[in-house]
């Protein structure tokens, strides 16, 4: 189970020990609701596995941790039957670090540093189903779902020219982008505030790649999968 996940659980389970509502503080699950709108904001960390990033952690420092960013989402869950619902998603998420060559540097010694950038942006759509009973305090839930992915990739500073035989330090910058599908699997929690208003624990493990084009052609698949964990609040309507 993804790490995002267990931390989602916990603080579920340690909002439902601390908080205590009424019968009428029925959440987003309330009978007679069609559904509810839900805004979220947390991390996302790519898996970072695949060709790309292979090469790029054996050449150049940093680790897929360094990408953990936040990300922010729109969720909009129509509700179809007393425990079952389809979630609408979208969102996005961009993180960069600084990174540099790990076996060489420039002529007086300093590192050769360069800006990396993941930029994502996803549509999708999820079958969830509530684990509790409608109206009840304290409300888990799990989804699978897929959905359409927009992402981009940018390297920009100072690299070596290899194809010189003097190997000079050049400023350059690549990029490339490109769409894909992607599915995912979530787990999270409602704890309703009040008759109208719940707050929302999410996490979800998502799975996407692409092949690499433009100026990273021929540096393989892009890994796009990750860990996301958010909180947010929604209402009912």
């Amino acid at each position: 189970m993804p790490n995002s996940v267990v931390r989602v659980l916990a603080l579920a389970i340690v909002a439902a020990s601390l908080l205590s509502f009424p019968a009428e503080a029925q959440g987003n699950w309330r009978r007679g609701d069609n559904g509810s709108a839900r805004l979220r904001v947390g991390l996302f960390e790519p898996d970072g596995d695949s060709e790309y990033w292979d090469d790029s952690f054996s050449v150049f420092t940093g680790r897929p941790a360094d990408f953990e960013d936040y990300v922010m989402a729109f969720d909009y869950l129509w509700r179809i039957g007393p425990s079952t619902g389809i979630m609408f998603t979208v969102g996005y998420y961009e993180g960069d670090t600084t990174q540099a060559y790990r076996d060489w540097v420039d002529a007086d010694g300093y590192d050769i540093p360069h800006r990396t950038s993941l930029e994502i942006a996803d549509l999708n759509a999820a079958w969830v189903f509530q684990l509790n009973r409608p109206g009840a305090s304290f409300q888990p839930y799990l989804g699978v779902g897929g959905g359409f992915v927009q992402w981009g990739l940018e390297e920009s500073g100072y690299f070596i020219d290899f194809s010189d035989d003097a190997q000079p330090v050049v400023f350059a910058h690549y990029k490339a982008d490109g769409s894909t599908l992607q599915w995912f699997v979530m787990l999270g929690a409602e704890v309703p505030l009040g008759t109208r208003w719940s707050f929302v624990i999410d996490g979800r493990w998502r799975n996407a790649d692409d092949e690499l084009g433009d100026d990273f052609a021929g540096f393989g698949t892009l890994d796009l999968s990750g860990n996301e964990y958010s909180a947010g609040f929604a209402t009912r309507f």
